[in-house]
């Protein structure tokens, strides 16, 4: 059989091999029908054969990002990002600039990545900043970590909230020393804001996928697990997704995972209704706790700076122990959120509990970023056969490693012990990657060099954080191809280049196994094919 394109190059990194090879692929239509060393190539390049020659380039699987708040991620290409402010009032000015120069004058006002950890006081901001340039719009600004909300009084107008609203479960309304609430939402509360903010319509919502996309051609992205629960419900209208999927709109294939607390017969009519090659509705999820830094992930010694305190939970921790076995009857993979040790060993009981109940299926049930974790709990990833999901930029969360929170929150000696990512591979045997964008840039790129130094922008600590933690590249390739698709269940059609899979490839501008680290992160994908068509080529 003779391709319709052969791809080319020294190196060729398959996600199986541990090295890339001289090798090629062919594809002919949306499928690859060969891979082999170069000598090879010639039996399936005919009169109408295109052959793409990319000399040291790295060809390899298309990434998939096993992490993503897709909708969210398009609102964060979309609306104002502060990740650059360095106090209250530049952010607050920054958001009015946009505001100023967008063509909507009405309606919310929506930004992302503001961070009081960055800022020179490190003080939480308050409705009074936004107020001076916003009396009359609402304004929904959420932090960095996606984990807290900063609005406008007209904010709290619209969304009923008054000095004596009640914190909602998992969740607080930040009030001043008057009890007044201050226009910072922790957490479950900006939920209360949020399902008023965040409303799109099914225009909206496509113009939002569509700029998600069109930076994910950008970093070879190819696949994505879209985590939909936030706060105030499920993000991400699937019936705009399968029409966009229906007329050929779709550039990345998507996994979406909506909440695990919902109605799961009509998740399970999901299931059914939404089933392409482009679109899975297979997975659920839901958050068991927050994170460290605002002391809300749950944690089995108290916080180092917070004496007495252990966390919090976002949901009823009940209710998550008794949808899992639910979940796991009806054959769909959960997702659980955790950044504390005792969030995870809470979600490896609750695997284990339902595997007890209903025996091993076909589920791969996950257990998203374990940033932390007990030693007696590692061995029960690989013994229960449950995936360790995670985003090794979150370990570089400030740009300086002086400022790093994790050793004031935790202490040296168990920040020193976060984000195992070493130990979860070799004790899995399988890790997914991704970015959990947008809390940070769904940059590949990152993540690579991140899990691969664990150093943080300023080049500490030497030799890393936890270095005994570094993967290799090898390693993390596979994890961010192979092991991604594993976890949902498609690791005969992706993560691999393989006869008979999609073909989505990427080309990237240099071998990543034979630079120097320092530069994985100026790396660039100069070609991304999905389903065997080239999307991007970089100029």
């Amino acid at each position: 059989m003779k391709a319709d394109i052969v791809i080319k190059s020294n190196a060729v990194f398959d996600s199986i091999a541990e090295k890339p090879f001289c090798g090629f692929v062919a594809v002919k239509e949306n499928r690859i029908i060969g891979v082999g060393e170069q000598t090879g190539a010639g039996e399936y390049i005919g009169d109408g054969t295109t052959v793409l020659d990319y000399g040291e380039r790295l060809v390899m699987a298309g990434f998939h990002d096993s992490h993503t708040h897709l909708l969210m991620a398009g609102m964060f290409r979309t609306y104002v990002n502060l990740i650059d402010a360095r106090s209250e009032e530049e952010a607050a000015r920054m958001v009015k600039k946009a505001a100023d120069e967008a063509p909507d004058q009405d309606g919310w006002i929506i930004g992302f990545s503001w961070y009081h950890v960055f800022w020179d006081n490190r003080t939480l901001p308050t409705k009074k900043s936004l107020d001076q340039y916003f009396p009359d719009r609402p304004v929904f600004l959420v932090n960095a970590e996606a984990h807290g909300a900063w609005v406008n009084s007209k904010a709290l107008e619209l969304a009923g909230i008054t000095d004596d609203t009640p914190n909602p479960f998992g969740g607080e309304i930040a009030r001043d020393e008057k009890g007044e609430a201050t226009g910072f939402l922790y957490e479950s509360a900006t939920g209360l804001v949020g399902k008023y903010a965040l409303v799109f319509t099914p225009e909206q919502e496509k113009v939002l996928i569509h700029s998600y996309q069109e930076g994910a051609k950008e970093y070879g992205i190819t696949s994505v697990n879209d985590v939909q629960p936030y706060f105030h419900g499920n993000m991400g209208n699937l019936e705009v997704y399968s029409d966009m999927d229906r007329s050929g709109e779709l550039t990345v294939r998507i996994h979406a995972a909506p909440d695990l607390l919902g109605d799961l017969d009509q998740v399970s009519q999901w299931r059914e209704k939404y089933r392409s090659d482009k679109l899975r509705v297979e997975m659920l999820k839901q958050f068991l706790d927050g994170v460290s830094t605002t002391h809300t992930a749950l944690v089995l010694e108290e916080y180092t700076d917070a004496p007495g305190n252990f966390g919090i939970s976002l949901n009823d921790t009940e209710a998550i122990k008794n949808a899992v076995p639910e979940a796991h009857r009806r054959g769909f993979s959960v997702k659980l959120h955790s950044c504390g040790d005792k969030s995870a060993r809470m979600g490896l009981d609750y695997y284990e509990n339902a595997i007890r109940m209903y025996g091993r299926n076909q589920c791969r049930h996950a257990i998203e970023h374990v940033e932390m974790l007990a030693d007696e709990d590692l061995p029960r990833f690989g013994e229960l056969g449950i995936i360790p999901s995670v985003q090794p930029e979150h370990i570089a969360l400030t740009q300086v490693f002086d400022e790093n929170p994790y050793p004031i929150t935790l202490g040296a000696e168990r920040a020193g012990k976060t984000w195992p990512l070493k130990s979860l591979y070799d004790t899995a045997g399988v890790l997914a990657i991704g970015s959990d964008c947008p809390v940070v840039d769904n940059n590949p790129f990152l993540e690579i060099y991140r899990a691969v130094t664990r150093l943080h922008n300023d080049g500490k600590p030497e030799d890393g954080w936890n270095p005994s933690q570094k993967l290799t590249v090898y390693e993390v390739l596979r994890s961010y191809t192979y092991g991604s698709a594993y976890g949902v269940s498609r690791e005969d059609e992706l993560g691999t280049l393989e006869p008979g899979k999609f073909a989505d490839i990427v080309v990237i501008d240099r071998n990543l196994f034979t630079v120097n680290p320092s530069e994985i992160m100026e790396s660039h994908v100069d070609m991304t094919m999905f389903d065997g068509k080239i999307i991007y080529q970089r100029d």
